[in-house]
Parts: C-alpha cells; sequence; structure tokens
C-alpha cells in the first residue's frame, strides 16, 4: 500500500510543533534535539535524516529578526540603563533559542523527510566526468 504523503505545509507544520511529518501524531524528537529512530504512531522509518546545522543557522536567523528590531526599539524609545537592559535581551536571547530550536530542527527533519533526503548526499566535487 503507498504511503501517502500530506501537502508541504502541512508536513512543515508537524516538523514544527514536534510531530512526525507522516502522521502527525508521533513524536519526531526525543531528549530535546534526538531524532526518534521510528514514529510511535504509524512506525515511519526518521532515525537516517540527519539535519546537521539547517536548523541552528534557521533559529538564530529567526531570533536575530525578532531581537534586533525589538532591542533598537526599546534602546531608542526609552534609553534604558545599559547593562540591565543587555543582561535582558542576552536573556531574552537565550530563551527563543532554546524553545525555538526543537522547532526548527523538528521542521528541517520534517522537510528532508518530504523531500526523501537523508543528509548525507553529496553534491560532488564539481569536475565534470
Amino acid at each position: 500500500m503507498p504511503v501517502m504523503v500530506p501537502p508541504l505545509l502541512k508536513t512543515l507544520f508537524r516538523g514544527f510543533s514536534g510531530h512526525c511529518p507522516r502522521c502527525g501524531c508521533g513524536r519526531v524528537l526525543h531528549a530535546y534535539l534526538r531524532v526518534v529512530d521510528r514514529c510511535s504512531h504509524c512506525g515511519e522509518v526518521l532515525g537516517h535524516i540527519r539535519a546537521d546545522d539547517g536548523p541552528a543557522y534557521f533559529t538564530l536567523f529567526a531570533v536575530a529578526h525578532l531581537v534586533v528590531p525589538v532591542a533598537l526599539w526599546v534602546e531608542r524609545g526609552w534609553a534604558p540603563p545599559m547593562l540591565p537592559f543587555v543582561a535582558a535581551a542576552m536573556v531574552a536571547t537565550a530563551v527563543l533559542i532554546a524553545v525555538l530550536l526543537p522547532a526548527f530542527k523538528g521542521a528541517t527533519v520534517a522537510l528532508m523527510w518530504r523531500l526523501r533526503l537523508r543528509g548525507d548526499e553529496h553534491q560532488g566535487d564539481g569536475v565534470p566526468d
């Protein structure tokens, strides 16, 4: 029986919310950032997918675009004392990274699953055969 592949946005949403990209019921991660070997609900094999550095780049990109504009707006509008302001910005950045990193890892794994990638593909050495 062929596997029904969900639409791309549904697959990404399932991964971002931490669920299996195929069924949406099982978990895609365990132990914070570890990809499960198999979905506990549908049995889909996910453990072979290697997301590597992609989720970290996506997370830093998103957090920087959230924190920097807010920090500039607060600094320009209210001119708070610098030490508490920088400390609060660092804490906010760390919390956002800790919350968003598993979400982006799940979304990356889901996208790679949807595209049937494993993470060990090679682009070649650029030399024609």
